[in-house]
């Protein structure tokens, strides 16, 4: 009897409520909402990033066998004694194919020469004799290169002492046999290995290619973007300091790493930074390739509204009472965010009595860095309404309420990091140009810090992988 008299006084209550105040509604208009400032300027984040480069040697020696001359004359007088009177000895020799190896750790760089050697004059015999005779030569010339990078961006060849092998220089004379001049055209033949020598010094030593394709990527890696569409944010890259590894030489590779780091920062406004090529690079012992960028970027409310919605709208919570979630609204309050939920709630009790109404849900988002999800913490529910029948409802619902706000509806960042992972490893793909391929592959993207603003939550993520650089040919 006691539960019948208490539910009909209950029903009565009710009922009161929607026919006395079902026009009458008040909105939080009325409460001084807290202002929420424009975020400060984060302080520059330092992202670094070590990148393996590798030289085909086969490009190396492409442009070598592009820039080094293919044939050498030369001419000696009087260089036959003896019997020989007014000689001259004359060569003209054809190089190969330059063939470059990676061997011990140094390039070598080989080349085999043919031509003829041609010795015209007089022989003393009876009598003089008049002669004009020719020959084949048969050589080698072959060098080691152990090239290093310097500090001023250029590189050192660092080239051995030329190795001539002549195997055959016999020109045929009558009356004489055949006469073996090796001997004679071996410093001839020592000048043109010379010039081979100092052509190659010169076009390693002088080659600013290194520079150059560091200096377009430094240029690639200076700038600022806008952070998402209408956001009013844009992430400002500036490199700073540029490092790299010794050179190293396997079979088919000239190896090295090249090391950068980078600040970068959020602006309300586009900048134009000044990023200065640096004078100086700076040699280290090399390190394993890898880089961590950091990255701020945004999730404006009407995001966060729309992921919130798919985890709760048109969702029943309860039994007895039921309260259902018709449309949520998130905004800036003070620090934290307030949740205009729009709910239905029905009872068991009273068949068919419903009322519909606004709860206001207060709560701070919190950064969960271990299962990088986004949670509402410290969550305070108001029902600001003259609505009796919804005034009791919501409160009755309030613990089924704070349940689902506080525990089912984290923020997954999943779809998010996937779109940023996917970013970091375009902008990386950006640094390829004509001549040099950069490949990247992140392997996680990790959020380290969220703040609320009066337009979006602001995250900062980190983007860890690895990057590659290939050099395809050397101009």
């Amino acid at each position: 009897m006691k539960r019948i008299l208490a539910i009909l006084a209950f029903g009565v209550i009710l009922a009161a409520g929607v026919f006395l105040s079902e026009n009458v509604s008040r909105f939080d208009a009325e409460r001084p909402i807290p202002n929420t400032p424009a975020l400060e300027p984060l302080a520059e984040q330092l992202s670094r990033a070590t990148i393996p480069v590798s030289i085909p040697i086969d490009a190396v020696e492409e442009v070598l066998e592009r820039k080094t001359p293919k044939r050498e004359s030369g001419l000696k007088k009087n260089a036959l004694a003896g019997r020989f009177a007014e000689n001259e000895l004359i060569w003209d020799l054809a190089r190969s194919d330059l063939r470059v190896s990676g061997r011990n750790g140094a390039l070598n760089v080989a080349t085999k020469l043919s031509g003829e050697a041609r010795a015209t004059g007089a022989i003393r015999l009876l009598r003089k004799i008049d002669f004009s005779a020719r020959g084949d030569v048969v050589g080698s010339i072959s060098l080691t290169a152990s090239p290093t990078l310097k500090p001023n961006w250029r590189v050192s060849p660092n080239l051995s002492e030329t190795k001539i092998d002549i195997q055959r220089v016999d020109i045929p004379i009558k009356r004489i046999g055949n006469l073996d001049v090796r001997e004679h055209i071996l410093p001839g033949v020592g000048i043109t290995a010379d010039k081979l020598r100092t052509q190659l010094n010169r076009s390693v030593a002088r080659s600013d290619f290194f520079r150059q394709a560091a200096k377009k990527g430094w240029g690639r890696l200076c700038g600022s973007t806008p952070l998402g569409e209408d956001s009013g944010l844009w992430l400002e890259t500036k490199p700073v300091v540029a490092r790299a590894a010794q050179i190293r030489i396997d079979r088919k590779d000239i190896r090295s790493t090249i090391g950068v780091e980078v600040k970068t920062r959020i602006l309300t406004e586009q900048t134009q930074p000044r990023c200065p090529f640096p004078k100086t690079l700076l040699i280290e012992k090399p390190k394993p390739g890898g880089f961590e960028i950091v990255m701020p970027t945004i999730i404006d409310y009407e995001t966060l509204e729309r992921t919130l919605a798919e985890e709760t709208v048109g969702k029943s919570l309860g039994k007895n009472i039921s309260v259902v979630i018709k449309a949520i609204r998130v905004r800036p309050y003070g620090e934290g965010l307030l949740l205009e939920t729009t709910v239905a709630v029905e009872t068991n009790y009273l068949s068919g009595t419903a009322a519909k109404g606004t709860l206001y849900v207060l709560a701070e988002p919190k950064l969960n860095a271990k299962a990088q999800t986004i949670t509402l913490e410290n969550v305070e529910l108001e029902t600001d309404s003259q609505n009796v029948l919804f005034s009791m409802a919501g409160k009755a619902a309030e613990p089924l309420l704070l349940e689902v706000v506080s525990r089912h509806i984290p923020l997954d960042l999943g779809p998010k990091l996937k779109e940023l992972k996917e970013e970091a490893e375009n902008t990386l793909s950006a640094l390829s140009s004509e001549n040099v391929s950069v490949t990247g592959k992140v392997g996680r993207v990790r959020l380290t810090r969220l703040d609320v603003g009066p337009t979006h939550l602001r995250l900062v993520l980190t983007a860890e992988g690895r990057v590659r650089a290939r050099v395809q040919a050397i101009p």
